[in-house]
């Protein structure tokens, strides 16, 4: 008898001990941050910050794990709500990249893609809350299908970040949005 009211003890303390480290976040699983919109993106881990894109949908939402970021990883999305009649997006991502790196090249993408981006004006230098960037220009498609991505590239330290609007040719309205955001961007020190 005092055999089984130790084994249940045991039993309790352990389930007691498995629900408590679950309720303090041990838990084992990845968890997704929540998709839901903020007037401000904060990214304490990259430090920075940023006025989201006003009335645009969080489409996806990324924490890096800790060390290097060798191929481009997407930190935060966003997409013109579903009701404008041309589709847009938002995104910010980065990598670790050399000094060295042609990233205009990198932003097009292979050559051998089947629509490729191909850069449409020379790069263009500027500066994002004080940190020198360059915004990339690349097309796609002919007519009216066609596509304009710009890209602001901030190099920081070894890593470069991508703040990248893809939308139609002639959407300016997005364009004049994510350069809002972009301006909008506050560094860590």
């Amino acid at each position: 008898m005092a055999g089984t009211h130790r084994t249940t003890g045991l039993r309790r303390a352990a389930a007691l001990l498995a629900a408590a480290l679950a309720g303090a976040g041990c838990n084992s699983r990845p968890r997704a941050p929540a998709l839901r919109p903020e007037a401000v993106y904060q990214n304490e881990q990259e430090g920075f910050r940023f006025l989201a894109p006003e009335g645009w949908d969080v489409f996806a939402r990324t924490a890096l794990p800790p060390g290097p970021v060798p191929k481009e990883k997407l930190l935060i999305g966003y997409r013109k709500p579903s009701q404008e009649p041309r589709p847009a997006t938002f995104e910010v991502s980065c990598a670790d990249l050399p000094e060295s790196a042609d990233l205009t090249a990198h932003q097009a993408g292979p050559a051998t893609a089947p629509h490729p981006w191909r850069p449409n004006k020379p790069a263009e230098p500027l500066s994002v809350g004080d940190v020198p960037a360059t915004r990339i220009t690349l097309a796609q498609g002919p007519g009216p299908a066609a596509l304009t991505r710009e890209v602001v590239a901030v190099r920081r330290g070894g890593r470069v970040y991508f703040f990248s609007l893809t939308a139609a040719a002639n959407d300016t309205a997005s364009r004049d949005q994510a350069r809002r955001a972009v301006a909008s961007v506050v560094w860590r020190s």
